[in-house]
């Protein structure tokens, strides 16, 4: 895993107001915390860290943060827990940094990432990506950075569940096994073909109502209805 490298330093102030000055200064205002460690109020240069955030797949991941305090810097290893975006500009407004050990394993959510093209989209499948990230717990330095899964030779009807991802026998995957991650589903085509043959039926019987010929009547079948009327209007005399 590449290491994401931070630059922060201590900022004085709790609380909206603190934190809004920050960002009038220039700074990303964050927070740096974990067990047996006070937290601590940072601040980020904003342009160098959010070029960082924007190539980020996910904002759950560990980070290196270069801590400069009283004059000197220090490194610490952290999970980047937070990250606060405000909705309309798009700029990053706040940061949570969790101090981790590298001696004691961690959990995250680790995005998967699918390789190949599937038999079965040429096909004509649908395939419905469920799961986009899986919950890992792995020491720090062993935990990926993201989970690749080939679909080179799933045919429609196919499906990947949880249980079915391979992975190293130190990481450990929290989510239940039978979650789907991946299913290629059959073409929704059977169904519209039946209602087209059925609405064509309709049409065709239609027409043929509407253009079928009238009844052809002979003159001597004509004659005969003639006089069956007016023997009908003599007996009403």
């Amino acid at each position: 895993m590449e290491e994401l490298l931070f630059y922060a330093e201590t900022r004085e102030g709790k609380g909206t107001g603190a934190a809004r000055k920050t960002r009038a200064a220039g700074f990303i205002p964050g927070i740096l915390y974990g067990v047996g460690h006070d937290s601590c109020q940072i601040r980020l240069e904003k342009k160098s860290t959010e070029k960082i955030i924007r190539k980020l797949e996910s904002h759950n991941v560990i980070a290196s943060l270069v801590l400069k305090k009283d004059g000197n810097e220090e490194k610490i290893r952290t999970l980047l827990k937070d990250v606060q975006i405000q909705p309309v500009k798009g700029d990053v407004i706040h940061l949570d940094f969790y101090r981790i050990r590298m001696d004691k394993p961690i959990r995250m959510q680790v995005p998967i990432h699918l390789a190949g093209t599937a038999p079965g989209l040429e096909q004509g499948g649908i395939m419905e990506h469920d799961l986009r990230e899986l919950e890992i717990q792995a020491l720090p330095d062993r935990m990926p950075d993201k989970i690749e899964i080939d679909v080179s030779n799933m045919q429609i009807g196919d499906t990947v569940l949880v249980r079915d991802i391979r992975i190293a026998e130190d990481v450990e995957i929290i989510d239940e096994p039978e979650k789907t991650i991946i299913s290629m589903l059959a073409p929704k085509v059977v169904k519209e073909e039946v209602e087209g043959e059925e609405a064509t039926g309709e049409a065709e019987t239609a027409v043929k109502e509407e253009t079928a010929e009238p009844e052809v009547i002979s003159q001597q079948k004509a004659e005969e209805r003639r006089k069956e009327k007016e023997k009908d209007s003599q007996s009403k005399k």
